[in-house]
C-alpha cells in the first residue's frame, strides 16, 4: 500500500465538476486531449515510458514535466492505495477502490453533472463541455472509497503534512508521510484537533508521575497535594490523625475555598499499581462524620497509582468521591504551573 497525493482542482473549467465527482467517489485529473482516444492511449501509457513519451509527442506536448503526474495516476496508484486530497481549507482521504482507470470514453454519463447540478457534455470530439460550452479538461478518472471527508488543515494536519499539501503539482508520492496521514485520520475521527498544549501535557505527564513517585514519600507526596490545593488559592488543614477513630473515617487535607464557601475533603495514597476502595471508604467515613458548616464539601481521593479497582469506582460513583490516578494529578500539576512549588 502506498500514499500518495492528488489535487482535483485543475482549471477553473475542471473544478465544478471534478468537486462533484468526488462527492460521488471519484477521482479526477485532465490530460482531456488524450482522452479523445482513452481506452487505446491507456494501452500506450501502460506500454511503458517510451511508448507514453511518443504519446505526448505525437499530441503535440514535447516531454512536460508535468506529464509525470498522468503516469502516476494511470501506472503507479493501484487498488487500497491511500489518496490525500487537498482543498483549500481542508483536506480529504480516501482509498483506492480497484485498478480501473476511466476515461471519457467510459465514464457512466450519468456522473458528468457539475456541482452547481448543470450537466457536462461529452460531445462526439471527445472532449466533455460545460453549460458554456467551453471544454472541461478532464480525462481521467479513478474510483475511490471515502475514508474522512473535509478535514480541516490548521487542526489536524501536522506541520510536514501541511508543508506537503502546498506543493504546486497535480499528484506526488507521500509514503514518507503515512505516520502523518494516519494521526491525522484518528484525531479526526476522535475530534481530537492537534493541540501543543495537549501534546506537551501527554508527554510531560508520565515524566511528572515518574519523578512524584521516585522522588517523593508519604510525606512529601501529601505536601504536594496541599502545594497543588494552596496554587488554586485554598487554604489547607491537615486534620490531626487522633481526631478521629478509625471507623469514622480519615482525610489527609482539607481545602478550603472561603471566597465561594467549598471544602474538599482529600485522601491521599501515596503508591504505584492499583488503589483499592479502602480509601474510598476512608473518606466516605470522614465526611459522614464530621460536618463542616455553611461549606459545601466535596470528597476526593488522590492517588500516586495507576488506577482504581473496579470496586474502587463502583464504591465512588456511588458516594460522589472524584478519584485521581497518579497521571491525572501530574497533568493536574501541569495546568497549575510550578511557580512557588518548593518539593
Amino acid at each position: 500500500m502506498k500514499y500518495w497525493l492528488h489535487r482535483i482542482t485543475g482549471g477553473s473549467n475542471a473544478w465544478p465538476l471534478s468537486v462533484e465527482l468526488f462527492k460521488k467517489g471519484y477521482i479526477s485529473i485532465g490530460w482531456c486531449d488524450f482522452a479523445r482516444e482513452g481506452e487505446s492511449n491507456l494501452v500506450k501509457i501502460r506500454a511503458g515510458a517510451s511508448s507514453f513519451d511518443a504519446m505526448m509527442e505525437n499530441e503535440g506536448y514535447r516531454l512536460p514535466r508535468n506529464r509525470w503526474n498522468l503516469w502516476r495516476f494511470v501506472n503507479e496508484m493501484e487498488e487500497g492505495d491511500i489518496v490525500i486530497v487537498p482543498m483549500p481549507y481542508s483536506f480529504s482521504v480516501c482509498r483506492i477502490a480497484d485498478n480501473i482507470v476511466i476515461s471519457n470514453e467510459t465514464i457512466d454519463s450519468s456522473l458528468l453533472e457539475d456541482c452547481d447540478g448543470e450537466p457536462v457534455t461529452r460531445k462526439e470530439d471527445g472532449y466533455l463541455y460545460n453549460k458554456s460550452d467551453e471544454i472541461v479538461d478532464l480525462g481521467f478518472y479513478r474510483k475511490v472509497d471515502i475514508i474522512a471527508r473535509d478535514i480541516p488543515r490548521d487542526k489536524y494536519a501536522d506541520q510536514a503534512l501541511s508543508s506537503r499539501m502546498k506543493i504546486r503539482q497535480t499528484n506526488a508520492n507521500i509514503d514518507d508521510l503515512d505516520g502523518s496521514v494516519n494521526d491525522a485520520i484518528s484525531a479526526f475521527r476522535d475530534q481530537k484537533p492537534i493541540n501543543l498544549k495537549e501534546t506537551l501535557m501527554e508527554s510531560a505527564a508520565p515524566l511528572v508521575l515518574e519523578k512524584i513517585r521516585t522522588l517523593q514519600n508519604d510525606t512529601k507526596f501529601e505536601a504536594l497535594v496541599e502545594w497543588y490545593m494552596k496554587s488554586l488559592g485554598a487554604r489547607v488543614d491537615t486534620p490531626w490523625k487522633g481526631e478521629s477513630p478509625t471507623e469514622e473515617g480519615d482525610a489527609d487535607r482539607i481545602a478550603y475555598f472561603d471566597n465561594i464557601g467549598f471544602a474538599i475533603m482529600i485522601q491521599i495514597k501515596k503508591h504505584s499499581g492499583i488503589t483499592d476502595d479502602w480509601a474510598v471508604t476512608q473518606i466516605k467515613g470522614y465526611a459522614a462524620n464530621h460536618n463542616f458548616g455553611e461549606y459545601a464539601t466535596a470528597l476526593w481521593v488522590i492517588s500516586s497509582g495507576d488506577g482504581f479497582s473496579e470496586e474502587a469506582q463502583r464504591l465512588a460513583e456511588e458516594t460522589g468521591v472524584r478519584l485521581v490516578d497518579g497521571l491525572q494529578f501530574s497533568r493536574m500539576i501541569l495546568e497549575a504551573g510550578l511557580e512557588g512549588m518548593a518539593l
